[in-house]
Parts: C-alpha cells; structure tokens; sequence
C-alpha cells in the first residue's frame, strides 16, 4: 500500500495563545454589553511583515510605502460606508464623523490604540463600476475587522467589530483569531514561483483609434475651444496561462520602486495592484501635502521643455494651489518643479504645501482636490465631458484615489497610477498622458506604453 504523506502545517507563533486568551479577556464583556458603536482592540505582536493574501475570498486592503517603512494590510470588514454622484465626499463625512463619535478604542500593553480607516474611490462619481471593476464601490470608507501595521520595526494588531451587527461574543472573538490563522498561513504557504507564459494580449482601444482621438483633442484645443488639456487613456488586456502571483507582484514593485505607494484592494474576485509616485493628499497634525505630478519623457534625462512646463505641468499646481486655498492657509508651491525619475520614465513634479485652517477636514479637501489637471484636464467641466465620450472604457479606481485615515485629521491618499486590475487569469492594465496642444500622438502612445510596463516587466522578469 502507498504511504501518504500529510502536508506539514505552518508553525503556530507561540504568542497567538496568549493574544487570543487576551483578546477574549478584553473582548468578550464589552461585547456582551448594549454598546452599539464600533469597539477596536490594539495589541503589541512581534510579527514580520505579511504581503498581501494572493486569492482570499474575503476583501483586504494594503498600503505600503517602502521609504518610511511604513505598511498597512487590512483583512474583512467591521465597516464599510459606500457613496456614488455628486457630492459624494461631503455626504460620506457627515456619515464617518457620526461613526467616529462612537467609535470605541482599548490597547493592550504599550500598544498604543489609534483609529485607522481605509478610503479608496473611482476616478468618475457617476460612474457605476462594470466590467471588472464590479464589486469595486465608487467610493468606499473601510474599517477592516482585522489590521496589521509595521511601522519602523513595530507591529500592531487591531480587531475591530460593529456592534450594531448582533452576534454572540465568543464568535466574534473566534472569527477574529480564524481570519489571523488565515493570513498567517497564506503567508506561509506561498509556494515557488512559477514563470508566467502570456497567452493573449488586446489594445482597448487598438492604437489607431487611440492615436485618432488624441489628434481630435489636439486639434480641439488648437482651434481655441474651451478645453485646454485632457487627459486620455487607455487599456492593455493580458490573459496568463496561470493566474499571476500578486504577492510577489507587490514585493518587486516595493524593491524597484521604494519612493512610490504601493496599493492593493481586493474587492468582488479582482485585485488592484499599483505603483504611484504621486500623493493627492498627505494630513498630519494640520499640514496639507499635494503633489502636482505632470508631464514625463521616456529615460532618465532631465525634462527641460517649456511648452510642456507651460502647457502640462503649471496648469496642474495652479489647480492644486486654488483648490487648497479655499480651506487652508500659507498655500505655498515650489518656483520651479523637480525631475522625478523613475526608471523608464521622468516626471515634472512640485509638491504644494498649506496650512489647515479651522472647520476644514479632509473630505473638504478632496472634493476641492479631486480630480486634478493631472488626471482631467482643463478647464474640469469640458474635460469630464471629452473623457466620457471619447475614452470609450470604465476607468474605475484608476486616476482616482486610494490610502488611509486616521484619528486627529491624519491621512494619506495617493492617486491611482501605474496600475492594473487583476481577475484570475486576466490582467488589465491601465495607463494615460496629458494632451495639449503642443502633444504628438504617437509620442503620447509610447508614453502609456511604457507606463504598461512598469507592471509588466515585474510579472514578465
């Protein structure tokens, strides 16, 4: 008779006994209690940076900016709040500020106990995400059940649960510890990687159509009509042989590019994953940070074309500039704007800076900010209208805005970029330039190209 061999089983860490003991010890009562807000409990653990789950069931959510070592990774949902249209960013704050009000927090030794949401949103309002953005909201605020932070050596665990979903104590407990037993196994789990072979790949648009429409928006901006720049983009779908591996997608992406976020949602079956260079806002203890990114050239040469300063990159920090002054204060902007180089491409970038002022939160901002010339063009209205019958695909979350935020008016959200939407065997990558009237189509195709690859070359290698 042939003798099986069981797969061995992960380790268990020696401290998930005690935590789970622990958690109940704190949990279980308040739990059993008539509190109807949102309880979250933080715990010290010495635990290593996890990646993200490759195929979870379950949504996550991961933000990791490699330079400040600095890493969030979210799993389930204690809350979830979901808007679409006009006026989405003013109605959700109204529905967050109300949460935060009863929003419980209990730490366990030096842990120190801090309220951290995520907030992710599609690049449209009105748009209803399709195709393989479903299940992806227009705009979400997440309080995951489970959230794990590294920050400069430090790990902290926090479980988190709406009481106003009624379930019996020791489940919810038990719930918590079975979705860590998860993550960590996922983790441990991660087999050899195996080279990927490309099985098919479509152009959404095909070139000539895209190349056609960049001439019609050149051409528009050239005959003096209102629109002024616009940014249009473009598709580029991959179907695998296998499904890639995201985990290890992340990980290359945080080695290549270690000043860039890096972003991850899972929401609905499809995975986000992206590499950006640019912050739409950074909030901390009053200060605001925007970064007006726009204009790039292939290689690592030095950008030193006027018309493209001019006519690409100025617009996007005067927006930036006008749209903080409405609420902040000491609105300052570099006088001329660096090269930032990454990799295959080069970028003009300056970052803006101000002052809260008092009354002003962070949904003000965004529905001030959102979206900059650097992802719609101008003037906004007249771009908005020439993406939405011109671009031909559902951008979803792409150019919209993805990160988190915390108690005390702290967060940070980066613009979508360099991003792709992965469905099990099928990876659709997303990539746009900004049109003026100085742009040459077949130049701005071979910029989207090379932003295909910043993702493409890191599954491929």
């Amino acid at each position: 008779m042939p003798r099986l061999e069981a797969k061995p089983l992960p380790p268990t860490p020696v401290w998930l006994g005690r935590l789970g003991l622990e958690l109940k010890r704190l949990a279980v009562p308040l739990l059993g209690t008539h509190h109807r807000g949102l309880l979250s409990f933080t715990f010290d653990v010495p635990l290593e940076p996890l990646r993200p789950p490759a195929a979870s069931p379950e949504q996550w959510l991961f933000w990791h900016r490699p330079e400040a070592d600095h890493r969030l990774l979210g799993a389930g949902k204690a809350v979830r709040l979901s808007e679409r249209g006009e006026g989405r960013f003013q109605r959700l704050g109204r529905r967050v500020r109300l949460l935060q009000e009863h929003w419980t927090h209990i730490n366990q030794g030096r842990a120190n106990p801090v309220a951290r949401a995520f907030l992710g949103f599609a690049f449209d309002p009105g748009e209803e995400p399709e195709g393989p953005w479903r299940g992806f909201p227009n705009l979400a605020w997440v309080v995951p059940s489970l959230l794990l932070e590294w920050r400069k050596g430090h790990c902290t665990l926090t479980f988190s649960h709406d009481c106003a979903q009624e379930a019996p104590p020791e489940q919810v407990v038990s719930h918590w510890i079975t979705q860590l037993r998860q993550l960590l196994g996922a983790d441990e789990d991660r087999g050899p990687e195996r080279p990927l072979q490309l099985q098919a790949r479509q152009e959404v648009p095909d070139a000539a159509r895209w190349i056609g429409s960049v001439e019609a928006a050149v051409a528009a901006i050239r005959r003096r009509e209102r629109l002024r720049k616009v940014v249009l983009s473009r598709t580029l779908e991959l179907r695998f042989q296998a499904p890639p591996d995201s985990g290890a997608l992340f990980e290359r992406l945080a080695e290549d590019f270690p000043g860039c976020v890096t972003l991850g949602a899972r929401f609905g079956g499809s995975t986000l994953v992206a590499a950006t260079p640019e912050r739409l806002l950074a909030l901390e203890g009053g200060e605001v940070c925007s970064d007006a990114i726009a204009g790039t050239v292939p290689g690592s040469a030095t950008i030193a074309d006027e018309g493209m300063r001019r006519h690409e990159h100025q617009p996007v920090v005067e927006a930036i500039r006008a749209a903080l002054a409405d609420w902040c204060e000491e609105v300052e902007a570099e006088a001329r704007p660096r090269s930032l180089q990454l990799h295959e491409l080069s970028h003009l970038a300056t970052p803006v800076r101000a002052r809260l002022r008092e009354g002003a939160d962070l949904f003000s901002l965004l529905a001030a900010l959102h979206p900059t010339p650097a992802v719609g063009g101008v003037p906004l209205d007249e771009a908005m209208a020439w993406i939405r019958t011109h671009e031909g695909h559902r951008r979803g979350w792409y150019t919209g805005a993805f990160g988190w935020m915390g108690d005390a008016e702290r967060a940070e959200l980066s613009v979508v970029l360099r991003c792709g939407l992965l469905e099990a065997s099928r990876l659709t990558l997303f990539a746009g330039a900004g049109i003026t009237e100085v742009s040459v189509p077949a130049t701005e195709f071979e910029e989207t190209g090379l932003k295909f690859q910043v993702l493409l070359d890191r599954l491929l290698r």
